[in-house]
């Protein structure tokens, strides 16, 4: 019986096995993989009490430079404070020559004289 079993299973066949080649490199992808590994090493290492970084000088050369988005921002802001300025300084012109007061009058006085519109 036990002869019987050794030659049933002893030729059969094993599933063949995936071999994966891929037809498109991309070169980006591969890099990235590798710059990911790099981290992953510094981080190990920095687990392990093994990595000092040497951050000495290298904030340093940051200090009053702006990024683009701050100056963006700066240029917006001033932009709105013109604005604001001009829109304030025109209403003081209007209200201070009269101008305002005989625009408002005439406008009130359309609906409320029966010459008007009403």
């Amino acid at each position: 019986m036990a002869n019987l079993f050794d030659t049933l299973t002893r030729n059969q066949r094993k599933p063949r096995g995936f071999k994966y080649k891929p037809i498109y490199f991309d070169a980006e992808k591969a890099e990235f993989k590798a710059y990911v590994e790099k981290l992953r090493a510094e981080r190990d290492a920095v687990d392990k009490g093994l990595y000092r970084p040497n951050y000495k000088g290298k904030f340093t050369s940051q200090i009053g430079k702006k990024s683009g988005y701050q100056k963006q921002m700066l240029f917006y802001n001033l932009r709105l404070l013109f604005i604001l300025i001009g829109l304030v300084v025109g209403a003081y012109y209007l209200y201070n020559t009269g101008l305002f007061n005989t625009a408002v009058n005439k406008f009130l006085n359309l609906f409320s004289n029966k010459d008007g519109l009403y």
